[in-house]
């Protein structure tokens, strides 16, 4: 059975060919004439028969990303950021994902006090941990 995952390298064989060990020498029993480079390549068996181990690849631990979202549209954009980013997170074992909306706001003409009072009672309501009116 053949599995591609994020972790497959699929080259051509002449790439292949050209990595692979040379040929095994008499009476040298499973490991291949040295020649060159004498630094053990991953997996390498060492004289003692213990394999050496590849160095590990330090792997990214966080994402963080802005976005602009269409006020016009805000629920298909906010849809289509957690199909394709916070759902492949949220996934993960062991994964911590928090998301935060910021809002800001221009009004040329100025905000009502009614209105003002209405906007900071919402805020209130849906549980903003930050919010200002300037």
């Amino acid at each position: 059975m053949v599995v591609i995952d994020s972790d497959s390298i699929i080259v051509t064989p002449a790439v292949a060919d050209a990595h692979r060990p040379g040929p095994v020498a008499p009476g040298s029993g499973d490991f291949a004439p040295v020649t060159g480079d004498t630094t053990p390549a991953p997996n390498e068996r060492l004289t003692d028969g213990s394999l050496t181990v590849p160095p590990s690849e330090k792997k990214p631990t966080r994402f963080s990303g802005a976005v602009m979202i269409s006020p016009e549209r805000p629920a298909r954009d906010i849809h289509q950021i957690v199909e394709a980013i916070v759902e492949q997170l949220t996934t993960l074992p062991g994964s911590q994902v928090t998301l935060r909306l910021e809002i800001e706001a221009e009004v040329p003409d100025g905000l009502e006090r009614a209105k003002v009072r209405t906007l900071v009672e919402n805020a209130n309501t849906l549980g903003f941990v930050e919010k200002s009116l300037e």
